[in-house]
């Protein structure tokens, strides 16, 4: 009435964690002159926003995982909060992109939590296979061909599948050994060195027919005969001999 005026202060029911506080009458008063009927109000203290993002992360195939870890990317965690809990990531150790999840990762109740996937990309392993040297005699059949791992290793039960060629010839010379379908799979960088396939001459002996004739007579024609090795396939001798 008149110049009359309400004094006083409210206060609420102490808390700062996340709920609903009733707002009390405290000191609030409006004189003698009056009665005061006090309605209690409430302080409503909803969740604060943070936003979590996992890191990406690599690795190489075959290795452990390293550490997953994240960053806060939005928001801000207040006084001393902290956040919980573990990351996981999508299962699977060939090469890809694996999405690394919340897990049980959590900033308490008085947070609404947005987390955003992070990725461990894992990669190819580098492995070095060398063809291994080869030699044969012209005419024999090539020999098994051959690699050894020169660098790197493979993983776990891995192997290496396919198999090696060679340049295509039957002479003497030397033949490039070459990958061919050789493979570690999808998992490996593989690096091939080649190796050589040497042809060696084969050894053939022949010996000069013994011939006689009467003096005064045309020589007898000039013979000969292998007595050590033998031709390969349609190879023939050629030439004549001579004689002193």
């Amino acid at each position: 009435v008149g110049v009359d005026a309400i004094s006083g202060t409210l206060s609420r029911v102490p808390g700062d964690i996340v709920g609903s506080y009733a707002i009390e009458q405290n000191t609030l008063t409006a004189g003698t002159n009056y009665t005061l009927t006090y309605i209690d109000g409430s302080l409503t203290i909803g969740t604060a926003a943070l936003e979590v993002t996992g890191d990406a992360l690599s690795k190489v195939y075959g290795q452990v995982d390293p550490a997953l870890s994240w960053q806060i990317t939005s928001g801000a965690l207040v006084g001393v909060d902290a956040i919980s809990g573990a990351l996981t990531r999508a299962s699977g150790e060939d090469v890809g992109a694996y999405a690394i999840e919340q897990g049980t990762l959590t900033a308490g109740t008085n947070y609404t939590l947005t987390y955003i996937d992070g990725t461990l990309t894992i990669g190819t392993a580098a492995i070095e296979v060398t063809a291994d040297d080869q030699s044969r005699i012209y005419g024999q059949v090539d020999p098994a061909l051959s690699y050894t791992i020169t660098g790197g290793a493979l993983v776990g039960v891995d192997a290496i599948s396919g198999a090696l060629t060679r340049v295509a010839g039957e002479d003497v010379g030397a033949y490039a050994i070459e990958q061919g379908s050789l493979t570690a799979g999808t998992n490996y960088s593989l690096t091939f060195i080649d190796g050589t396939l040497t042809i060696g001459t084969a050894a053939l002996e022949v010996s000069g027919d013994a011939l006689s004739k009467i003096y005064g007579e045309v020589d007898p024609a000039l013979g000969y005969t292998i007595t050590g090795g033998a031709l390969v396939g349609v190879d023939a001798i050629s030439g004549v001999l001579a004689r002193a």
